[in-house]
């Protein structure tokens, strides 16, 4: 799947033109996802919506849980380390969405994370907003931490249709080289706007 993210000018307000991104997913070549997006908040016109339905329905194989650890309440204010959280309400209708475009596939779960600390613990989340991926209800191993869109919006989509077929994706040579690892390993990978 190819994700394209058209710029916006700056100030622009609102979601521009969506007949004509319509046009363009429909004449495409190539499956494609346009999503626009505001500094804070996923927006993801409905004919995109209906398009994430439509590949979740030919491409997901499996079950998928997701699990969002959050702080809720805090809206869009800045409050002192450890307080609230400016883009949990965006991660949770992220993945809402999800588990809307396949609810017989996705199911979800969220964790308030100021109310329950030992579960948090016990996941190893340091940061809110998480979205945990996992087959049926484990832990999930592929963490986001924070709002995934932008660019990272499509690595998301990429880890639920993965784990959904329980396919890694991995080249031979990798596979060998993690099964020589004899302790726990943790892998980050960071993802910045450029």
């Amino acid at each position: 799947m190819e994700l394209t993210i058209p710029k916006l000018p700056r100030n622009s307000g609102r979601v521009v033109n969506i007949e004509e991104s319509y046009r363009r997913l429909r004449s495409a070549v190539q499956p494609r996802l346009e999503v626009w997006y505001y500094v804070h908040m996923a927006v993801i016109p409905e004919p995109v919506r209906q398009q994430l339905k439509d590949r979740f329905e030919s491409v997901l194989t499996g079950p998928v849980h997701l699990t969002l650890y959050t702080r809720p309440g805090s809206s869009r204010l800045i409050l002192p380390a450890g307080l609230g959280c400016p883009t949990c309400d965006d991660a949770r209708q992220m993945v809402e969405l999800l588990r809307d475009a396949a609810p017989e596939k996705i199911t979800l779960e969220v964790v308030d994370v100021s109310r329950d600390a030992a579960r948090v613990e016990i996941d190893g989340v340091d940061d809110v907003p998480t979205i945990a991926i996992a087959s049926n209800s484990e832990i999930g191993r592929i963490r986001f931490q924070g709002l995934p869109t932008g660019t990272e919006f499509p690595a998301l989509i990429d880890a639920v249709e993965r784990v959904s077929r329980e396919e890694h994706g991995l080249r031979e040579e990798s596979v060998a080289a993690l099964a020589q690892l004899t302790e726990p390993t943790e892998v980050l990978v960071f993802a910045t706007p450029t």
